[in-house]
């Protein structure tokens, strides 16, 4: 599977809330973060840690990919809205993200976001 399909089919994963087949995609030492918010998630007891908080707060989520794209070194790159209902909260976000890749796994993911839109629904609190 190339890195671009693997992508896209992570990211559908989130839609289950299922932290273990999220996890699968990724190697053992792999980087989770969003750019606005510190600190960047590093291993997967990390990551879990983060999403095990993150899909107790989340009733539903769907990534939807606009434009993706897969350059000669592998690295993958989207354009997508998340929709997220974040502790009752809809919240239509749009993203950019950044995917490497090792061995067929995710190995760096970073999401590029403006926090302000978390900020207008006063979102931010939760996450501290």
């Amino acid at each position: 599977m190339s890195n671009y399909d693997t992508t896209l089919k992570m990211l559908a994963s989130w839609k289950t809330l299922n932290v273990d087949a999220i996890l699968d995609f990724f190697t053992d030492d792999a980087i989770y973060i969003n750019i606005p918010m510190e600190p960047a998630n590093r291993g997967k007891d990390e990551i879990r840690t983060f999403l095990n908080w993150f899909v107790g707060a989340v009733r539903e989520l769907e990534f939807i990919v606009h434009h993706q794209v897969e350059g000669a070194n592998g690295i993958v790159m989207n354009e997508r809205t998340d929709h997220i209902d974040f502790h009752g909260k809809l919240l239509e976000l749009p993203v950019m993200g950044v995917f490497e890749f090792r061995d067929g796994k995710i190995c760096a993911w970073r999401d590029y976001f403006d926090l302000g839109a978390l900020e207008k629904l006063g979102i931010t609190a939760a996450l501290e």
